[in-house]
C-alpha cells in the first residue's frame, strides 16, 4: 500500500505473561485458561480422549498385580501361570488399541486448535493499525505464527496428553500403594515436597528464559528477513559481512539464553531423578526387612516397587513436562501479547456502513501527530470537491503523505474531523470506507503471483475480460503481450521481474479495476525513462478522470492540469489555487517551481537535447523535489 507514512504511534500492549498477569491470578493458570478458549470448541474430542486415557491408565495398573500373583502363586501352579500370562497379553493388546485411538483423537484436536490459533493471530494482525507495523519487523511477526505457535502446538498435542496420563497414573498408583502398605507409601511421599518446590521455582525460571529466547529468535529472524529482502542493496554496498555480523550477534544472544535454560534444566531433572531413586532405595531397604520378618511376601514387595515406579516415573515426568509447559507458556505470552494489541484505528461500537459516495471530502480543523511526536498537520481545513483532482506539493516532511493517510483512515486525527459526503469517517465502518477508495502507491508492491492475479486484487470477483480491459486502459497490454506467458507471467516477490514502469502500470490497472470514486495517488515517475513515463501518464489520466483524486505531485504536467493545488509547509496549508494563480502569488509554490521545475528543465534540455520525446511527454521531472514524507 501507499501508506508508509511517518513513525507510528505504537500499539497498546497488555501482557498476560511475565510482569503483566492479571492481579491475583497465577500466570500459568491464566495462560492455560486463555488457551482453553481455543480448545473449547473441541471439548467433545477431549472428553473422548480423557475416557480413553482413563481406560489405558486402569489397564496399566493391572501389570504389577499380575507380577505379584505370578511370584506368589503362578510359580507354584504352572496352569495358573499360563492363564495369567495369556490374560496379560490380552490386556496389553487392548491398551495398545486404546492408546492408538486416543493419540489420533488428541493429534487431530491439537492440529485444529493450533490452526484456529494461527488464524486468530493472522486475522488480528490484519486489523492492526499501520503504526503497529511501522514499529515491528516482518521477521519478528512471522516468528509468532511459526516458532511460537509451533511450541504451543507441542503442548496442546503432546505435553498436555502426557501430563494427564501421568497425573492419572500417579493418582492410581498412590491409591494402590496406600491400600497395599501404608507405611511404605508414606516413605515414598517424603520426596514429594522438595520435588514440588524445585518444579515451581525452576519452572518459573525456565518460562522467563524461554520467553527471552523466543524474543531473541524473533529479532534474529527480523534481521535476516531484512537482509534477504534488500539483498540488492546489501551487495551493492558490500555489506554482506556487516549483515552476517548483525545476525551473528542476535543468534549469539539467543544461544546464550538457550544455554542458560539448559543449565537450569540440567540441574532440575537429574536432581528430581535422584530424589525419585532415593525413595525407591528407602522402600527397598524397609520392605526387605518386612519380607524378612514375614510381614510381606516377595510378590507384594515386587508389586509395590513396580507401583512405586509408576508413581516416581510420573513425578519425574511431570517435572520434565512442567519445564516444557513453561517454555510453551513463554511462547504463549508473546502470542497473547500480540492478540491483546489494540488497534489504534478501529470501528466505533455504533459504526455503520458507508453508503455509496460521490467523493466530496472535507477536512475541518484537523490536527495530527504520530504518537507523542511533534505536530505533523495543524489546523487543516479544506474541501476536496467531487470528481476534481487536487495536487499536493511542498517540501519533504510538509505533511502530504500524512494528509493522504488520513483520508483512507489509516490514522485518526488528534483534533478535528474528516467527512466524506457528510459522513464522519469515525462513524462509519473502516472496510466500507476503504472499499470506495483506490490507491496507487509511489512504489507499487506486487505479490509473487501472476500479473492477472495482481490486477484481480483490485476486485476479486472481476472476470478475465474485465481484467484484460483494465490492463489495456493502463497501457499494460503493450508489455504483457511480449512476455512468454502473458498475463500468467509470475512477477516474483514484490514484482522484481518487472521494471518500475511496468509495475506502476499493473498497479494502475489494479486501481482501474477497483473503480472507486476516490483515488489516492502518490505519483512518482522520476526514475522512468521518457517512453515509460509517457505511457504511465496516459494511464493515470484515464484513471483520474471523473474521480475525486488527491495526488502527491511529482511532475509538472500534474500540477498544471490539476483543478486545484494545495501547498503544504510544516503541516499547514500555506497556499492554494491553480497553477497560474499560485505562480502569480510569487510565494512558496513559485519558489519551488522556479528552483525545481524550471531549473531542471534547463539542465535536462542541455544534457540530453538529442533525446526524442514522444508527443505529449515531458522531459521535466520533479526528481528529489518532494518524496513522500510525513
Amino acid at each position: 500500500m501507499i501508506m508508509g507514512g511517518g513513525p507510528g504511534g505504537g500499539g497498546h500492549f497488555m501482557f498476560w505473561g511475565r510482569g503483566g498477569d492479571q492481579p491475583g491470578k497465577r500466570p500459568s493458570l491464566t495462560m492455560y485458561r486463555r488457551l482453553l478458549v481455543f480448545v473449547a470448541p473441541y471439548k467433545g474430542n477431549l472428553l473422548v480422549a480423557a475416557v480413553l486415557l482413563l481406560i489405558s491408565t486402569l489397564l496399566g495398573l493391572v501389570w504389577p498385580q499380575v507380577v505379584q500373583r505370578v511370584l506368589d502363586i503362578g510359580l507354584k501352579d504352572p496352569s495358573f501361570l499360563d492363564l495369567l500370562v495369556g490374560g496379560l497379553v490380552i490386556v496389553l493388546l487392548i491398551r495398545a488399541v486404546v492408546d492408538g485411538i486416543r493419540q489420533f483423537v488428541m493429534t487431530y484436536t491439537g492440529e485444529r486448535v493450533i490452526f484456529d490459533l494461527r488464524m486468530a493471530i493472522v486475522r488480528h494482525m490484519q486489523s492492526l493499525s499501520l503504526s503497529f507495523f511501522n514499529q515491528r519487523r516482518t521477521g519478528e511477526l512471522m516468528s509468532h505464527i511459526t516458532s511460537d505457535a509451533t511450541m504451543v502446538h507441542g503442548v496442546i498435542t503432546q505435553t498436555i496428553l502426557q501430563v494427564l496420563g501421568q497425573v492419572m497414573t500417579l493418582v492410581g498408583g498412590v491409591t494402590v500403594i496406600f491400600l497395599m502398605n501404608w507405611k511404605l507409601a508414606l516413605l515414598t511421599l517424603i520426596v514429594a515436597p522438595p520435588i514440588g518446590l524445585l518444579g515451581q521455582r525452576l519452572g518459573r525460571q525456565i518460562r522467563d528464559v524461554s520467553r527471552a529466547i523466543q524474543d531473541a529468535q524473533g529479532e534474529a529472524m527480523g534481521v535476516l528477513q531484512e537482509a534477504v529482502a534488500e539483498m540488492r542493496v546489501v551487495q551493492a554496498f558490500t555489506r554482506e559481512d556487516y549483515e552476517a555480523e548483525r545476525f551473528h550477534n542476535k543468534l549469539l544472544f539467543m544461544f546464550r539464553k538457550t544455554m542458560e535454560r539448559a543449565r537450569t534444566t540440567s540441574v532440575m531433572f537429574p536432581l528430581i531423578g535422584f530424589l525419585g531413586f532415593a525413595s525407591s532405595i528407602v522402600v527397598l531397604w524397609f520392605g526387605g526387612h518386612e519380607v524378612a520378618n514375614g510381614e510381606l511376601t516377595t510378590g507384594q514387595l515386587v508389586a509395590f516397587l513396580l507401583y512405586l515406579g509408576m508413581v516416581s516415573g510420573p513425578i519425574g515426568g511431570l517435572a520434565g513436562q512442567w519445564g516444557a509447559i513453561q517454555q510453551a507458556f513463554g511462547a504463549a505470552d508473546r502470542l497473547f501479547a500480540l492478540i491483546d494489541t489494540v488497534p489504534e484505528v478501529r470501528d466505533a461500537p455504533d459504526a455503520t456502513p458507508l453508503p455509496p459516495v460521490s467523493g466530496e471530502i472535507r477536512f475541518s480543523d484537523v490536527k495530527f501527530r504520530y504518537g507523542d511526536g511533534p505536530i505533523v498537520l495543524e489546523d487543516v481545513t479544506t474541501l476536496f470537491a467531487q470528481g476534481q483532482t487536487t495536487a499536493l506539493v511542498g517540501p519533504s516532511g510538509a505533511g502530504k503523505t500524512t494528509l493522504v493517510n488520513l483520508v483512507g483512515r489509516f490514522y485518526d486525527p488528534v483534533v478535528g474531523s474528516i467527512t466524506v459526503d457528510g459522513h464522519d469517517l469515525r462513524s462509519v465502518k473502516i472496510k466500507s470506507l476503504r472499499s470506495q477508495i483506490a490507491v496507487v502507491p509511489q512504489e507499487p508492491i506486487l505479490f509473487a503471483d501472476t500479473i492477472r492475479e495482481n490486477i484481480r486484487y483490485g476486485r476479486l470477483e472481476a472476470t478475465n475480460d474485465e481484467i484484460d480491459a483494465a490492463a489495456a486502459a493502463a497501457n499494460a497490454t503493450e508489455f504483457i503481450s511480449r512476455l512468454p506467458k502473458g498475463m500468467d507471467t509470475i512477477v516474483g516477490e514484490r514484482g522484481v521481474r518487472l521494471s518500475v514502469g511496468q509495475r506502476q502500470r499493473v498497479a494502475i490497472a489494479r486501481a482501474l479495476l477497483r473503480d472507486a470514486p476516490i483515488l489516492l495517488l502518490d505519483e512518482a515517475t522520476s526514475s522512468l525513462d521518457n517512453e515509460s513515463e509517457f505511457l504511465v501518464q496516459q494511464a493515470l489520466d484515464r484513471l483520474m478522470r471523473g474521480r475525486t483524486t488527491i495526488v502527491i505531485a511529482h511532475r509538472l504536467s500534474t500540477v498544471e492540469r490539476a483543478h486545484r493545488i494545495l501547498v503544504l509547509d510544516r503541516g499547514r496549508i500555506v497556499e492554494e489555487g491553480t497553477h497560474q494563480q499560485l505562480l502569480e502569488l510569487r510565494g512558496l509554490y513559485h519558489r519551488l517551481y522556479t528552483r525545481k521545475f524550471v531549473d531542471e528543465a534547463k539542465i535536462t534540455t542541455t544534457l540530453a537535447p538529442e533525446i526524442a520525446v514522444p508527443a505529449g511527454a515531458r522531459v521535466v521531472r520533479m526528481s528529489g523535489w518532494s518524496p513522500p514524507g510525513q
